[in-house]
């Protein structure tokens, strides 16, 4: 087992702390304000890229109805045959779409050489568990199946995820491990939300943070459980195996609410045996590697770039 420990010193990046300003906070006390509020600001943040080809899919749902996917391949790739990565984007749940991580697919498709897809899962309160886990499988099956007409292998996939996205990506890499058919080489967990517990000192301590506060944490476990009773593929802290998780990427910060069920995570996958490059950023926030005019912000993104090219090489 091989396990990498990084951890910067505690203060805030000066450069993020100013960049943030600029960005209102999305809080969850008036759903269809937070969900406007995030489609403007992901808009507004989106570019495009000439050497990225961005395609839309439409894939299939257990039940027969459309699930929207949207691929980004480098133009020019380096090998006829691409890996891919499934990227499950954040948004406590609740917000959020195939417009929401533009940037950051296209940044991994051109960086790291690999077939990117994202997935526009149903959200929450009006689909609440198990619904945003289930299109994330179908769509993983989906990809495997048409894999070869997309210019993929489908023996080398990786899972990903931001945020809330992190918790789905947790939950597949747990799903997987259970279905032989598909093997996962690698996860990735950004920021990740994993426990529907709500015990740690960080998610009640963090109430004036920036992007996300800790009443916000609170708020998405309510709207994304519906009432039911957080299992380990709805919160994956609760699972009572970690072992067969792949390699682990996990990305934590100081100021972020998420932060302590992170890290315990990422122990605990350690403890369980499998491999973990954590990587703790004592100057950033929840989601700073968004502010990728930033310093910190690139070298957050180059750790990802890096580990997908190690994880998904031929």
């Amino acid at each position: 087992m091989t396990t990498n420990w990084t951890v910067q010193a505690r203060y805030m990046d000066p450069e993020l702390a100013a960049m943030q300003v600029l960005s209102p906070r999305i809080t969850l006390v008036d759903l269809a304000a937070a969900r406007e509020l995030e489609q403007t600001l992901a808009t507004q943040a989106t570019r495009r890229a000439d050497d990225v080809e961005i395609l839309e899919l439409d894939g299939e749902r257990r039940d027969g109805t459309r699930l929207r996917m949207r691929l980004y391949r480098p133009v020019r790739p380096d090998r006829s045959v691409l890996p891919v990565l499934l990227f499950i984007h954040g948004g406590s749940f609740v917000t959020g779409g195939l417009h929401s991580e533009d940037n950051r697919c296209i940044h991994y498709a051109r960086e790291a050489q690999v077939a990117v897809v994202a997935v526009d899962y149903r959200l929450a309160p009006e689909h609440p568990f198990p619904a945003a886990i289930e299109d994330c499988q179908d769509a993983l099956e989906w990809i495997v199946r048409h894999a070869p007409s997309l210019g993929c292998d489908p023996s080398r996939v990786a899972l990903g995820g931001l945020s809330a996205g992190g918790c789905l990506a947790a939950a597949m890499a747990l799903w997987t491990a259970e279905h032989a058919t598909i093997s996962p080489l690698f996860v990735m967990l950004l920021f990740p939300v994993l426990d529907a517990r709500l015990a740690t000192g960080s998610v009640n301590e963090f109430t004036d943070t920036p992007v996300l506060i800790s009443d916000t944490a609170h708020r998405l476990w309510a709207h994304y459980l519906g009432g039911a009773e957080p299992s380990p593929l709805a919160s994956p802290a609760h699972a009572p195996d970690v072992s067969g998780f792949p390699p682990t990427l996990m990305i934590t910060a100081q100021y972020d609410p998420l932060r302590d069920e992170g890290l315990a995570f990422a122990s605990r996958l350690a403890s369980s045996g499998v491999p973990v490059d954590l990587h703790h950023f004592g100057r950033g926030f929840h989601s700073f590697d968004s502010f990728d005019a930033t310093r910190l912000g690139l070298e957050c993104l180059d750790i990802q770039v890096r580990a997908l090219q190690r994880a998904l090489a031929p």
